[in-house]
């Protein structure tokens, strides 16, 4: 299914089956294991994440790793099994674990991607249920470094701007730049400029969101005169966040150099906040310095968090939305319930657990992989499809 909101959130609407709606918590003891699944994931900082958890948590929980290229009948059979807990999932099975779940949450039906799975309690028992917590991890770290702009205001996870009032841009383009851009219209950000090199990129994003390319959003920003042009003049909306959402590489062909300027382009347009009689007392607060949350993390100082903090811009580096889509996995898995509003709850980790779990990512280098790598799927046939 295809994401078809016309703005904002009219996309909360949950697009689950109505039996699946009234699910409760679904969380017994017998729930004791947790697991990444894709390849390559032997580098992944995920185990020494969410085990940190466990262990701050207690009770007998362990998370490792399913290295698979496919879906496989081992896999399933995992997925299935009583003591499983639920799990994460990665590239390059982020698509092709739909069909076997039993229902997705709308971050999912949106995106075409999920990287994690719940366990859900029904009358007829437990669904597994996807959805795609990168959103989460993209729409908490923005407003994270709101509240740090802002400590004397309460912001919910729920508050957004009103209509007309603030844009949002997103360098990028593939399976991030279509989370970003749930995310950044999630906090009522319009329009939403992608600044990308490819023409077939910006495509299928704007493909996978048609309710807001027919309401304006969703431009495509190829050249710097065309920033200059709806963005630089008196009545342009104002550009309030961008999400950085290429790789960590110095530019070389004339394509990627053009990214790059264009982007400045961007990060250089003076910064004249909105009149306050324009937000009501329950919207997001407009940020002292635009948000640039770079999704990158190797090296945390990427080259274009560089340039748009040089630029004035308050920079976020890519571990941040990292941890926030851990902890939003977190949450959801210890209260069986994959709604955003779970994944989006502080009360459920606390702030003692939640921020020794940031110090341990602060201070973790990279992970080193002693060993080959050995893909589960190999000469094995995918598990059948499913029929529905």
């Amino acid at each position: 299914m295809k994401f078809d909101a016309g703005f904002a959130y009219s996309f909360l609407t949950p697009l689950l089956p109505l039996n699946l709606l009234n699910f409760t918590m679904y969380n017994p003891g017998n729930h004791t294991f947790y697991r990444l699944y894709g390849f390559p994931i032997a580098h992944s900082a995920s185990p020494s994440f969410h085990n940190h958890i466990f262990n701050q948590l207690g009770g007998n929980k362990d998370y490792s790793l399913f290295s698979t290229s496919k879906i496989i009948p081992e896999m399933l059979e995992e997925i299935r099994n009583e003591s499983f807990g639920g799990s994460s999932v990665t590239m390059p099975i982020k698509t092709a674990i739909i069909p076997y779940l039993d229902g997705l949450e709308p971050e999912s039906e949106a995106s075409g991607v999920v990287n994690t799975i719940v366990k859900v309690s029904s009358p007829d028992g437990p669904k597994l249920i996807g959805t795609n917590t990168d959103i989460l991890g993209i729409q908490n770290a923005l407003l994270n470094q709101l509240r740090s702009q802002h400590q004397g205001l309460s912001i919910s996870s729920r508050a957004l701007y009103p209509k007309g009032v603030g844009a949002g841009a997103i360098i990028g383009g593939g399976a991030t730049t279509r989370s970003a851009v749930y995310a950044l219209t999630k906090l009522g950000l319009h329009p939403i400029y992608l600044v990308n090199r490819a023409s077939d990129e910006v495509k299928a994003v704007q493909d996978a969101y048609p309710g807001l390319v027919q309401a304006g959003s969703l431009i495509h920003l190829d050249h710097p005169d065309k920033v200059e042009d709806l963005l630089a003049q008196p009545d342009s909306p104002r550009i309030l966040m961008i999400v950085g959402a290429i790789p960590a590489i110095p530019p070389v062909t004339k394509a990627e150099r053009m990214v790059y300027t264009v982007a400045s382009a961007l990060l250089t347009l003076p910064y004249h906040p909105p009149p306050m009689d324009t937000l009501t007392k329950d919207s997001l607060p407009f940020p002292a310095k635009r948000l640039f949350l770079e999704m990158a993390y190797k090296p945390r100082i990427t080259p274009m968090l560089k340039v748009a903090m040089a630029h004035g811009w308050d920079g976020i580096d890519g571990t941040n939305a990292v941890v926030e889509q851990g902890f939003a996995q977190q949450r959801m898995w210890l209260r069986g319930d994959a709604s955003a509003d779970i994944g989006s709850d502080p009360a459920i980790l606390g702030p003692f657990i939640e921020q020794k779990a940031r110090n341990l990512i602060a201070k973790m280098g990279d992970v080193l992989v002693k060993e080959v790598e050995f893909d589960k799927a190999t000469s094995i046939e995918p598990a059948p499809t499913p029929k529905k």
